[in-house]
């Protein structure tokens, strides 16, 4: 059978291929970082911590090198929850035959949660980088060498990079030293593929997403979406209905919104993002359910995708 010709199978001496790990604590800027490596966003984000639930692959194609980086959910103290146990177990799952791990810290401070991660981390024989996100945000940009410093003393990682996804200091410098490291071998992906995620799964996060972002701070956390139709017309109009769960109906009642309008803006900004995503004109129909439990409820989780690497 002919090699497929979407795959780079140049000499293993000219080209690298490599899976690259993203992990830390909840809310340090994991998904903001592989969007920016890859340079396209397929990992959904909010200032809220555990947006990301599930294990997501962003791949970057050049003529050089192909790499996937692998994004996780913060790893965290788990409450006991179903879903909870099953985010941590797919975070230190994503551990396990990688050729490099980028352990991701806010540069403003070294926590309890950094530690733990650090301990998941040095359980593989993967090396460890660490990556000092947010240096935005430090008061004084001086103190970076210093922070350094006071990091190494939890361990000798192999490289210390600082950097800011917000404003994309230093993620192309990142994105060469992890070139660099990656071994010699032939491509896993065809070049134009971006991720390893369904359409459906992308649609279904970009709602999600605007929940987190459009909505207070318990809500997300309890909301859940599933995408029962996804379908394109002859004239190349996607259609997509989903189902967004929650908890009961007071949450329903915050997330429709008065006159509707809140699930309305919901609904027209994740259209938006997925419109742009696909590269076509988008239907969107949300509908609001109700199931008291629904995260403790493994046949609920799996119906919503969270058995998906769990």
């Amino acid at each position: 059978m002919p090699a497929d010709p979407d795959l780079r199978t140049m000499d293993t001496e000219l080209f690298r291929f490599g899976v690259v790990t993203l992990v830390g604590r909840p809310n340090v800027g994991k998904s903001s970082i592989m969007n920016g490596l890859i340079g396209n966003k397929v990992s959904i984000t909010s200032r809220k911590p555990q947006t990301t639930r599930h294990r997501i692959q962003g791949i970057c194609s050049t003529d050089e090198y192909q790499i996937v980086f692998v994004d996780t959910p913060g790893i965290h103290e788990s409450t006991g929850v179903a879903m909870s146990k099953i985010l941590n177990r797919t975070a230190r799952s994503s551990l396990i035959e990688v050729d490099l791990i980028l352990m991701v810290i806010d540069a403003r401070r070294w926590t309890s949660g950094d530690a733990r991660v650090l301990v998941d981390a040095e359980s593989t024989e993967a090396s460890i980088w660490l990556i000092m996100n947010k240096v935005d945000l430090l008061i004084k940009p001086e103190l970076v060498l210093p922070k350094i410093d006071q990091i190494r003393r939890h361990n000798e990682f192999a490289e210390i990079v600082p950097l800011s996804a917000k404003t994309g200091d230093n993620v192309d410098h990142l994105m060469n030293l992890v070139a660099g490291a990656m071994p010699e071998g032939p491509s896993g992906f065809p070049v134009q593929q971006i991720t390893d995620c369904s359409n459906e799964f992308i649609a279904a996060e970009f709602i999600r997403e605007q929940i987190f972002r459009l909505v207070g701070d318990e809500i997300p956390y309890e909301t859940a979406v599933d995408i029962h139709n996804f379908s394109e017309r002859q004239d190349g109009l996607v259609i997509i209905k989903a189902d967004i769960w929650c908890e009961n109906k007071r949450q329903r009642s915050i997330l429709i919104g008065d006159d509707g309008n809140r699930l309305k803006t919901i609904g027209a900004k994740a259209r938006d993002q997925i419109q742009r995503y696909l590269g076509k004109k988008v239907y969107l129909e949300q509908w609001i359910k109700v199931k008291k439990g629904w995260a403790d409820d493994r046949r609920m989780l799996s119906k919503v995708g969270y058995s998906r690497w769990g």
